[in-house]
């Protein structure tokens, strides 16, 4: 019995690791479509459908777990953190999507230097993510939370260029606007890894004590 409920709790990081190296496809598909200004929206919708196949899937998994196993101590900590990590790790691709829309739309608007280096940091977070869904590693998990410092800071600038850009005419309201709309939805994605990484600290230390 405690052999098959060790293959599940195997199978449940595994599943999550996996949802969230659809979320970093995702992310890699709109830092390619900023940079070349390249219609991604398909590629990231099929990618956003697959995380909510695997969110249920996971849902699914840890239900039955918590019915037949009744888990306790660190056993149960690690099947609650999943299903909170699904939540998370699924509005990644939902934010994705959103994005590729906006870039769909937004081919001939200026890309505010800040955006290119803050889109590379939120995909490196939430490439950081499965690496620490790997192994629930606190050293990768703690870095996720510093690198959310980067992104906001970033966050900032944008906002900042974007008022210079429109004060000095390069650039009208509406393109400001979808830039901006695009930065934040980086900084909300930078907000669900570093949720996924909080949950990653609370396992693993619940495994530790």
């Amino acid at each position: 019995m405690r052999k098959q409920f060790d293959e599940q709790l195997l199978q449940v990081r595994g599943m999550l690791k996996e949802m969230c190296e659809v979320d970093a496809e995702a992310m890699r598909l709109i830092e390619r479509a900023l940079a070349s200004r390249e219609d991604v929206s398909a590629p990231v919708r099929v990618c956003e459908r697959a995380a909510d196949e695997k969110e249920r899937e996971i849902e699914r998994l840890c239900m039955r777990i918590i019915v037949r196993q009744q888990p306790v101590a660190h056993d149960l900590a690690l099947v609650t953190s999943a299903v909170k990590m699904v939540t998370d790790l699924e509005r990644i691709t939902d934010q994705a999507a959103d994005i590729a829309d906006i870039l769909k739309g937004a081919v001939s608007c200026a890309v505010p230097k800040s955006l290119g280096a803050m889109m590379a940091s939120a995909r490196e977070m939430v490439e950081r993510c499965a690496a620490a869904l790997d192994t629930f590693s606190l050293d990768e998990a703690r870095a996720i939370r510093r690198a959310d410092d980067i992104v906001d800071g970033l966050f900032a600038a944008v906002k900042r260029e974007l008022v210079g850009m429109v004060d000095e005419k390069d650039e009208d309201g509406e393109c400001a606007m979808d830039m901006l709309m695009t930065a934040k939805y980086l900084e909300r994605v930078g907000d669900h890894a570093v949720n996924v990484a909080e949950w990653i600290v609370f396992a693993a230390r619940a495994k530790n004590e």
